[in-house]
């Protein structure tokens, strides 16, 4: 069916991603998986953690490992990435929704921040609910979804290192909401079932949009 080859922010594989991803696209798609961190040392790894008042994103280590990586330090490094799957792939994904200015690939390149945006946009809905890894992600994420609508709601918590009381406490914030953004791809299906059922609003998973978005692309 073809290849897709899959970036994260954080160390490849990522094993809590492309499990659910893979029920989406099947077993005939190949995925190869490259990490911006791979190669880095934990030393090297806590140098591009974000400096005061920098914009960052919030990603996993091959050990399970919750990291904050600087926005304009890890973008040369998924570039990188990039620039390896390239001549092996026919479709490369991100597999962070976070945005990135100044990648490029000379094949497909899925930007879930793009996608979501879009997505979320043709919906129109009028009370947005975003759910962050972090609190200081806050105003990042308001400027971003403010492309679809002024009344943004965004409640942090994190899909790594948040238990089964920070998540309902989360969702519950989101009931007045017409539509929930879960706002990376740490977020699993299990936390959308938890959103969903406290909320009983619409919620929307990056990972599935990006493997639904990957098979349309790949399928004979």
């Amino acid at each position: 069916m073809g290849r897709v080859g899959l970036v994260t922010i954080g160390q490849s594989p990522r094993v809590d991603v492309v499990s659910e991803m893979r029920e989406v696209v099947g077993e005939r798609v190949e995925i190869l998986e490259c990490g911006a961190l791979d190669k880095l040392s934990r030393e090297r790894i806590l140098e591009l953690a974000p400096r005061e008042n920098e914009e960052f994103f919030v990603t996993r280590l091959r050990d399970g490992s919750e990291v904050k990586v600087a926005v304009s330090r890890i973008v040369p490094l998924v570039q990188e990435c990039i620039n390896t799957l390239e001549p092996l792939v026919d479709v490369i994904g991100l597999i962070c929704t976070g945005e990135f200015h100044g990648i490029s690939s000379r094949k497909i390149l899925i930007e879930p921040s793009a996608l979501l945006i879009n997505i979320v946009k043709s919906l129109s809905p009028r009370r947005l609910g975003v759910l962050v890894p972090n609190s200081r992600q806050v105003s990042m994420t308001n400027r971003k979804w403010s492309a679809v609508t002024t009344d943004i709601k965004v409640v942090s918590v994190s899909p790594y290192t948040g238990n089964e009381g920070e998540i309902k406490q989360a969702a519950a914030q989101m009931v007045d909401r017409d539509l929930v953004v879960l706002d990376c791809v740490g977020y699993s299906r299990r936390i959308k079932k938890v959103v969903a059922e406290l909320t009983g609003k619409p919620v929307i998973l990056p990972r599935t949009v990006i493997a639904y978005t990957i098979k349309e692309l790949l399928e004979a």
